[in-house]
Protein backbone atom coordinates (compact mmCIF):
# COMPACT_ATOMS: atom_id res chain seq x y z
CA UNK A 1 0.00 0.00 0.00
CA UNK A 2 2.62 2.00 0.67
CA UNK A 3 4.79 1.56 -2.22
CA UNK A 4 1.18 2.64 -4.43
CA UNK A 5 0.98 5.72 -2.72
CA UNK A 6 4.75 6.34 -3.40
CA UNK A 7 4.31 5.90 -6.78
CA UNK A 8 0.96 7.80 -6.87
CA UNK A 9 3.19 11.11 -5.59
CA UNK A 10 6.14 10.47 -7.73
CA UNK A 11 3.75 10.22 -10.93
CA UNK A 12 1.92 13.26 -9.69
CA UNK A 13 5.30 15.35 -9.73
CA UNK A 14 6.29 13.98 -13.39
CA UNK A 15 3.00 15.61 -14.66
CA UNK A 16 3.69 18.38 -13.37
CA UNK A 17 6.81 18.96 -14.26
CA UNK A 18 6.36 17.60 -17.96
CA UNK A 19 5.87 20.72 -19.38
CA UNK A 20 9.04 21.40 -18.92
CA UNK A 21 10.78 18.35 -20.88
CA UNK A 22 10.68 20.80 -23.76
CA UNK A 23 13.82 22.54 -22.27
CA UNK A 24 16.06 18.83 -22.46
CA UNK A 25 15.19 18.23 -26.34
CA UNK A 26 18.53 17.66 -28.11
CA UNK A 27 19.95 18.32 -31.37
CA UNK A 28 21.48 15.08 -33.28
CA UNK A 29 24.31 17.22 -33.75
CA UNK A 30 25.32 18.54 -30.94
CA UNK A 31 24.73 15.09 -29.27
CA UNK A 32 27.29 14.26 -32.26
CA UNK A 33 30.04 16.98 -31.63
CA UNK A 34 29.67 16.03 -27.52
CA UNK A 35 30.36 12.34 -28.83
CA UNK A 36 33.14 13.06 -30.45
CA UNK A 37 35.10 15.50 -27.87
CA UNK A 38 34.56 12.87 -25.50
CA UNK A 39 35.69 9.90 -27.24
CA UNK A 40 38.67 11.80 -28.37
CA UNK A 41 39.75 12.79 -25.05
CA UNK A 42 39.11 9.57 -22.95
CA UNK A 43 39.07 6.82 -26.21
CA UNK A 44 35.31 5.71 -25.06
CA UNK A 45 32.28 6.78 -24.42
CA UNK A 46 31.71 5.11 -21.32
CA UNK A 47 34.90 5.70 -19.50
CA UNK A 48 34.27 9.40 -20.63
CA UNK A 49 30.86 9.35 -18.71
CA UNK A 50 32.43 7.85 -15.47
CA UNK A 51 35.37 10.19 -15.54
CA UNK A 52 33.45 13.59 -15.57
CA UNK A 53 30.52 12.15 -13.13
CA UNK A 54 33.45 11.44 -10.68
CA UNK A 55 35.72 14.40 -11.47
CA UNK A 56 37.67 15.48 -8.27
CA UNK A 57 36.81 18.76 -7.26
CA UNK A 58 37.20 21.30 -4.51
CA UNK A 59 34.99 23.58 -5.58
CA UNK A 60 31.77 23.30 -2.77
CA UNK A 61 29.11 23.99 -6.30
CA UNK A 62 30.71 21.04 -7.80
CA UNK A 63 31.12 18.69 -4.80
CA UNK A 64 27.00 19.67 -3.51
CA UNK A 65 25.57 18.76 -7.21
CA UNK A 66 27.67 15.55 -7.30
CA UNK A 67 26.27 14.55 -4.04
CA UNK A 68 22.44 15.89 -5.03
CA UNK A 69 22.82 13.52 -8.62
CA UNK A 70 23.54 11.17 -6.78
CA UNK A 71 20.39 11.36 -4.80
CA UNK A 72 18.35 11.88 -7.50
CA UNK A 73 17.14 10.76 -10.79
CA UNK A 74 17.56 12.31 -14.09
CA UNK A 75 15.07 14.65 -15.17
CA UNK A 76 15.89 13.79 -18.59
CA UNK A 77 15.51 10.38 -18.52
CA UNK A 78 11.98 10.70 -16.15
CA UNK A 79 10.08 12.14 -18.92
CA UNK A 80 11.33 10.16 -21.91
CA UNK A 81 10.09 7.06 -20.18
CA UNK A 82 6.53 9.28 -19.10
CA UNK A 83 6.28 10.80 -22.70
CA UNK A 84 7.04 6.41 -23.87
CA UNK A 85 4.05 5.87 -21.54
CA UNK A 86 1.83 8.15 -22.93
CA UNK A 87 2.51 7.35 -26.30
CA UNK A 88 2.02 3.12 -25.65
CA UNK A 89 -0.50 2.97 -22.58
CA UNK A 90 -4.03 2.88 -23.26
CA UNK A 91 -5.28 5.15 -20.75
CA UNK A 92 -9.15 3.67 -21.05
CA UNK A 93 -8.10 0.00 -20.93
CA UNK A 94 -4.30 0.38 -18.93
CA UNK A 95 -3.28 -2.23 -22.17
CA UNK A 96 0.29 -1.59 -23.41
CA UNK A 97 1.55 -1.35 -27.57
CA UNK A 98 4.76 -2.42 -27.47
CA UNK A 99 7.10 -0.08 -29.83
CA UNK A 100 10.72 0.41 -28.98
CA UNK A 101 11.98 3.76 -28.84
CA UNK A 102 15.73 5.54 -29.37
CA UNK A 103 16.38 8.15 -26.35
CA UNK A 104 19.76 9.91 -26.76
CA UNK A 105 22.82 8.01 -25.68
CA UNK A 106 24.09 11.39 -23.46
CA UNK A 107 21.57 13.46 -21.40
CA UNK A 108 21.33 17.70 -21.99
CA UNK A 109 23.23 18.05 -18.89
CA UNK A 110 26.23 16.47 -20.27
CA UNK A 111 26.34 18.18 -23.59
CA UNK A 112 25.89 21.56 -21.89
CA UNK A 113 28.86 20.84 -19.60
CA UNK A 114 30.66 19.75 -22.59
CA UNK A 115 29.98 22.95 -24.85
CA UNK A 116 32.35 25.26 -25.22
CA UNK A 117 31.63 28.62 -22.83
CA UNK A 118 30.64 31.41 -25.11
CA UNK A 119 33.61 34.19 -24.98
CA UNK A 120 32.78 37.19 -22.09
CA UNK A 121 31.14 40.53 -22.81
CA UNK A 122 33.37 43.15 -21.55
CA UNK A 123 30.69 45.82 -22.13
CA UNK A 124 29.07 45.51 -18.52
CA UNK A 125 32.71 45.39 -16.79
CA UNK A 126 33.69 48.76 -19.06
CA UNK A 127 29.97 50.54 -17.74
CA UNK A 128 30.91 49.61 -14.52
CA UNK A 129 34.40 51.48 -14.81
CA UNK A 130 33.35 54.48 -16.65
CA UNK A 131 30.41 55.01 -13.46
CA UNK A 132 33.20 54.87 -11.02
CA UNK A 133 35.18 57.52 -12.62
CA UNK A 134 31.93 59.35 -12.46
CA UNK A 135 31.44 59.41 -8.97
CA UNK A 136 31.92 62.63 -7.64
CA UNK A 137 31.73 61.20 -3.74
CA UNK A 138 34.79 59.73 -4.07
CA UNK A 139 36.62 58.44 -0.59
CA UNK A 140 39.44 60.19 1.05
CA UNK A 141 43.32 58.57 -0.08
CA UNK A 142 45.30 56.35 2.36
CA UNK A 143 48.60 57.24 3.02
CA UNK A 144 51.37 54.98 3.79
CA UNK A 145 55.21 55.94 4.00
CA UNK A 146 57.56 54.33 2.79
CA UNK A 147 61.26 54.73 3.88
CA UNK A 148 63.89 53.91 1.17
CA UNK A 149 67.19 52.16 0.79
CA UNK A 150 69.21 55.30 1.32
CA UNK A 151 67.30 56.99 4.42
CA UNK A 152 64.85 58.80 2.57
CA UNK A 153 60.95 59.03 2.76
CA UNK A 154 58.44 58.23 0.04
CA UNK A 155 54.67 59.13 0.83
CA UNK A 156 52.04 56.84 -1.24
CA UNK A 157 48.62 58.03 -1.76
CA UNK A 158 45.69 55.87 -2.82
CA UNK A 159 42.48 56.95 -3.50
CA UNK A 160 39.52 54.41 -3.72
CA UNK A 161 40.83 51.97 -1.42
CA UNK A 162 38.45 48.88 -1.27
CA UNK A 163 35.72 50.79 -3.22
CA UNK A 164 34.18 47.67 -4.45
CA UNK A 165 33.26 44.20 -2.75
CA UNK A 166 36.28 42.83 -4.29
CA UNK A 167 39.72 43.29 -3.51
CA UNK A 168 40.98 45.56 -6.29
CA UNK A 169 44.80 44.84 -7.89
CA UNK A 170 45.63 48.43 -6.51
CA UNK A 171 43.69 47.12 -3.18
CA UNK A 172 46.07 43.72 -3.05
CA UNK A 173 49.18 46.00 -3.53
CA UNK A 174 48.53 48.23 -1.15
CA UNK A 175 48.03 45.41 1.44
CA UNK A 176 51.31 43.69 0.82
CA UNK A 177 53.05 46.65 0.33
CA UNK A 178 53.73 46.24 -3.24
CA UNK A 179 54.67 49.75 -4.35
CA UNK A 180 55.36 49.51 -7.73
CA UNK A 181 53.87 47.29 -10.58
CA UNK A 182 57.43 45.45 -11.07
CA UNK A 183 57.17 44.68 -6.92
CA UNK A 184 54.51 41.76 -7.91
CA UNK A 185 57.73 39.79 -9.49
CA UNK A 186 59.44 40.21 -6.35
CA UNK A 187 56.95 39.53 -4.01
CA UNK A 188 55.81 36.26 -5.45
CA UNK A 189 59.15 34.84 -5.44
CA UNK A 190 59.46 35.64 -1.66
CA UNK A 191 55.82 35.32 -0.32
CA UNK A 192 53.18 33.05 -0.81
CA UNK A 193 50.66 35.72 -0.93
CA UNK A 194 48.62 35.64 -4.39
CA UNK A 195 46.56 37.80 -6.04
CA UNK A 196 43.47 36.52 -7.54
CA UNK A 197 41.93 38.49 -10.44
CA UNK A 198 38.82 39.49 -10.43
CA UNK A 199 37.83 39.10 -13.85
CA UNK A 200 39.16 38.91 -17.32
CA UNK A 201 39.32 42.63 -18.34
CA UNK A 202 41.44 42.77 -14.23
CA UNK A 203 43.72 40.88 -15.12
CA UNK A 204 44.51 42.26 -18.28
CA UNK A 205 44.97 45.52 -16.60
CA UNK A 206 47.87 43.71 -14.53
CA UNK A 207 49.36 42.01 -17.60
CA UNK A 208 49.58 45.20 -19.25
CA UNK A 209 51.20 46.73 -16.41
CA UNK A 210 53.88 44.02 -16.60
CA UNK A 211 54.33 45.07 -20.35
CA UNK A 212 53.18 41.68 -21.41
CA UNK A 213 52.40 41.09 -25.23
CA UNK A 214 48.99 39.02 -25.96
CA UNK A 215 51.06 36.81 -28.28
CA UNK A 216 53.10 36.40 -25.22
CA UNK A 217 50.54 35.63 -22.37
CA UNK A 218 48.90 33.00 -25.50
CA UNK A 219 52.02 31.00 -25.69
CA UNK A 220 52.95 30.92 -22.07
CA UNK A 221 49.29 29.92 -21.29
CA UNK A 222 48.92 26.78 -24.34
CA UNK A 223 52.67 25.40 -23.28
CA UNK A 224 51.15 24.79 -19.22
CA UNK A 225 48.00 22.85 -21.08
CA UNK A 226 50.52 20.19 -23.18
CA UNK A 227 50.27 17.55 -21.00
CA UNK A 228 46.89 14.76 -21.45
CA UNK A 229 45.44 15.61 -17.77
CA UNK A 230 46.07 19.13 -18.07
CA UNK A 231 44.61 19.53 -21.18
CA UNK A 232 41.57 17.71 -20.03
CA UNK A 233 41.45 19.92 -17.10
CA UNK A 234 40.95 22.90 -19.22
CA UNK A 235 39.24 21.65 -21.81
CA UNK A 236 36.14 19.73 -19.59
CA UNK A 237 36.54 19.93 -16.05
CA UNK A 238 36.68 23.86 -15.75
CA UNK A 239 33.53 24.07 -18.07
CA UNK A 240 32.21 21.30 -15.91
CA UNK A 241 32.98 23.27 -12.66
CA UNK A 242 31.61 26.35 -14.48
CA UNK A 243 28.25 25.24 -15.29
CA UNK A 244 28.10 23.68 -11.71
CA UNK A 245 28.54 27.02 -10.06
CA UNK A 246 25.99 28.56 -12.40
CA UNK A 247 23.84 25.82 -11.74
CA UNK A 248 23.95 26.28 -7.56
CA UNK A 249 23.55 30.00 -7.80
CA UNK A 250 19.99 29.65 -10.19
CA UNK A 251 19.22 27.21 -7.31
CA UNK A 252 19.44 29.57 -4.99
CA UNK A 253 17.97 32.76 -6.34
CA UNK A 254 14.80 31.02 -7.19
CA UNK A 255 15.06 29.86 -3.18
CA UNK A 256 16.22 33.45 -1.59
CA UNK A 257 12.65 34.25 -3.75
CA UNK A 258 10.62 31.44 -2.34
CA UNK A 259 11.78 32.71 1.34
CA UNK A 260 10.57 36.08 0.61
CA UNK A 261 7.18 34.75 -0.01
CA UNK A 262 7.29 33.09 3.31
CA UNK A 263 5.25 30.28 1.93
CA UNK A 264 5.36 26.45 2.95
CA UNK A 265 8.18 24.24 1.19
CA UNK A 266 5.70 22.69 -0.46
CA UNK A 267 4.74 25.48 -2.59
CA UNK A 268 8.58 25.84 -3.64
CA UNK A 269 9.12 22.02 -4.37
CA UNK A 270 5.76 22.57 -6.69
CA UNK A 271 7.00 25.73 -8.33
CA UNK A 272 7.17 26.20 -11.78
CA UNK A 273 11.01 27.84 -11.59
CA UNK A 274 12.39 24.73 -9.36
CA UNK A 275 10.53 22.20 -12.37
CA UNK A 276 12.27 24.62 -14.86
CA UNK A 277 16.02 24.60 -12.99
CA UNK A 278 15.39 20.55 -12.78
CA UNK A 279 14.82 20.54 -16.22
CA UNK A 280 18.06 22.58 -17.04
CA UNK A 281 20.45 20.56 -14.32
CA UNK A 282 18.82 16.95 -14.92
CA UNK A 283 17.33 16.60 -11.40
CA UNK A 284 14.06 15.08 -10.82
CA UNK A 285 13.50 15.09 -7.04
CA UNK A 286 11.00 11.84 -5.97
CA UNK A 287 9.68 13.58 -3.06
CA UNK A 288 8.98 17.02 -0.96
CA UNK A 289 11.73 14.93 1.32
CA UNK A 290 14.47 14.08 -1.18
CA UNK A 291 14.02 18.00 -2.64
CA UNK A 292 14.56 19.46 1.30
CA UNK A 293 17.37 17.34 1.84
CA UNK A 294 19.11 18.24 -1.42
CA UNK A 295 18.41 22.11 -0.87
CA UNK A 296 20.07 21.68 2.89
CA UNK A 297 23.25 20.60 0.59
CA UNK A 298 23.06 23.15 -1.86
CA UNK A 299 22.73 26.11 0.78
CA UNK A 300 25.17 24.61 2.68
CA UNK A 301 27.70 24.84 -0.51
CA UNK A 302 26.28 28.52 -1.55
CA UNK A 303 27.18 29.61 2.04
CA UNK A 304 30.91 27.85 1.69
CA UNK A 305 31.29 29.04 -1.81
CA UNK A 306 29.99 32.73 -0.93
CA UNK A 307 30.21 33.71 2.65
CA UNK A 308 29.77 37.28 2.37
CA UNK A 309 26.29 36.61 0.91
CA UNK A 310 25.01 33.46 3.80
CA UNK A 311 21.43 32.14 3.48
CA UNK A 312 19.41 32.37 7.07
CA UNK A 313 17.41 29.45 6.45
CA UNK A 314 15.82 28.80 10.08
CA UNK A 315 12.34 28.06 8.32
CA UNK A 316 10.90 25.43 9.70
CA UNK A 317 11.03 22.26 7.95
Amino acid sequence: MASDKKFKEINDIIKKQFDQFEKVRQRADEIAETRRTLEDSFGSLTKALEKITAIKSNDPATIALQKVRKSTDSFQRIMEKHQQDLATINPLTGAVRKQRFKRPEITNQVVQSVKPKQPVDAEEARQKLIKFFKNKDKPQPKKKVQILADGRTRTHLYYGYKNGKEQSFQDWCWDNDVHDMFGIVKHYKKKKTRYKPIDWDDLAVVLRTLNFRPEEVLEYSISKIQTKERYLEHRLYRNIEARNASGLEDFIKIYKKHLETKLPFKSFFYSKALASWCASEDIFFNSEENCRVNKDLLVKAYNKKYPNDKINDKRKK
